[in-house]
């Protein structure tokens, strides 16, 4: 039973920790909020679910990513670089597009839930007195990797330097020479891709259908408050509390409970600490 409610917490973990380190990103950036991520989430997982009968499943985890990338290029020209400055139209805009996105997917791939069965899902691996299979473990192990890939971009690459200079002060960054345009459209892009992986890995473990990204959205933001607006650590911190939180909760009380579970707790810890449990420093913003 342990074992199970690890793996499960985990899994839920690293699809709110994907999408809410994308958030944390633009947000870094550009101090502007990308409603449209959690339906980032749903198309990566109807484009890995249609190209994994003809490529397979992990290179349709890469198509995915790379059709969410430039799904991000039109985000961002659209949505977002005419608002600069002007959060709140930025905020409309973005979900003006979240909801014009989940409109396409129910023309494309209609509104029933689907299966999305891999090989990875017919395969176990013995943990313990458990069977896991090699999904859900793909599915974590994804997660981290994925993470960690961030974290070392942001932290050592010249493209990580530029977006702690945007972020810092973006009119300085610019005298400096940077491109602060590209630099947002990459945050986007970027935080696009991670989103695609999220749904692409979940899809398997879950029903895909339209409606599938706004529960990741939601909890993906109670990560970002729990951990402290603004820091990535803080945000895989919340992420991890909430998805085991969730994971204890369905199995010791009701899975229809877990999210309100949950989110008693981040209203709790809020009234206690409410910059979040990791609070906000700047040297570890994006």
């Amino acid at each position: 039973m342990l074992t199970q409610i690890i793996v499960n917490g985990l899994i839920l973990a690293g699809n709110y920790a994907l999408v809410a380190v994308g958030l944390t990103l633009v947000f870094g950036v550009m101090r502007m909020v990308n409603f449209a991520e959690g339906q980032s989430v749903m198309i990566g997982a109807f484009v890995a679910f249609t190209a994994t009968p003809y490529v397979g499943y992990l290179p349709a985890i890469a198509i995915a990513m790379a059709t969410n990338a430039v799904l991000g290029i039109i985000l961002e020209r659209t949505a977002f670089r005419p608002f600069r400055g002007m959060e709140l139209n930025g905020l409309i805009a973005s979900m003006g597009m979240s909801i014009i996105l989940i409109n396409l997917a129910e023309l494309i791939w209609g509104t029933v839930p689907q299966t999305f069965d891999t090989s990875f899902n017919n395969i176990s691996v013995t943990i313990g007195t458990v069977g896991v299979s090699v999904q859900r473990l793909l599915v974590i192990a994804s997660s981290v990797v994925l993470l960690l890939g961030l974290w070392w971009l942001v932290q050592y690459s010249n493209l990580g330097r530029q977006f702690r200079a945007v972020s810092e002060d973006p009119e300085v960054a610019g005298a400096m020479g940077i491109n602060t345009n590209a630099v947002a459209r990459m945050s986007v892009v970027l935080g696009s891709a991670l989103a695609a992986a999220a749904g692409a890995l979940s899809g398997p473990v879950n029903l895909i259908t339209p409606e599938m990204g706004q529960a990741e959205m939601l909890n993906a933001f109670a990560a970002i408050i729990l951990g402290g607006f603004g820091n990535v650590n803080g945000t895989i911190f919340g992420a991890l509390l909430i998805g085991m939180v969730q994971s204890l909760a369905a199995v010791y009380v009701s899975n229809a409970y877990s999210n309100s579970i949950a989110f008693g707790l981040l209203v709790v810890t809020l009234i206690f600490f409410p910059r979040g449990l990791v609070p906000e420093r700047m040297e570890e913003n994006v």
